[in-house]
């Protein structure tokens, strides 16, 4: 081979190697986003939600009997006039709960009797029992935002 021929032959094994790492530098496989993987929330509706639903239930049988969480943010997209309440519980039936579980520390959450337009961001309410929802009425159209942790 000539010298030319060996001058582009490098030149084009360079250009090779330097379009091969910029396309390596990109790293299309990461998700872009304002938080970290395994900080995201889950989201529901109330219209979706069944009265009493427990949005964080046990997975692993062995486990403990709850699941911990954070309730994230609330926005009330449709007027309602029933209620809307949210617990760190895994049922609304007092005698059901645990010793530990008093009625006055297990409230995160509500609206009661006329639930109007509004945004409740950043709330970040941790749970420990569990995520239950207790809709009473005509309850306005809404979106929970929450993260089910155990």
């Amino acid at each position: 081979m000539t010298t030319n021929k060996l001058t582009i032959a490098f030149v084009l094994l360079l250009g090779m190697m330097i379009a091969t790492l910029v396309i390596l530098l990109q790293k299309p496989w990461q998700a872009i986003g304002s938080v970290a993987v395994g900080n995201q929330y889950q989201s529901t509706t109330t219209p979706a939600v069944a009265d009493l639903s427990n949005l964080c239930p046990q997975r692993n049988p062995l486990a403990a009997s709850s699941t911990t969480g954070v309730l994230g943010t609330i926005d009330i997209t449709n007027y309602g006039s029933g209620s809307l309440q949210i617990y760190d519980a895994t049922t609304s039936v007092a005698s059901s709960r645990s010793a530990t579980d008093a009625t006055s520390t297990i409230f995160l959450w509500g609206m009661i009797n006329g639930m109007a337009t509004s945004s409740h961001p950043d709330l970040d309410l941790e749970f420990k029992r569990g995520l239950l929802i207790d809709k009473t009425g005509t309850v306005g159209t809404s979106t929970i935002t929450y993260r089910c942790e155990g």
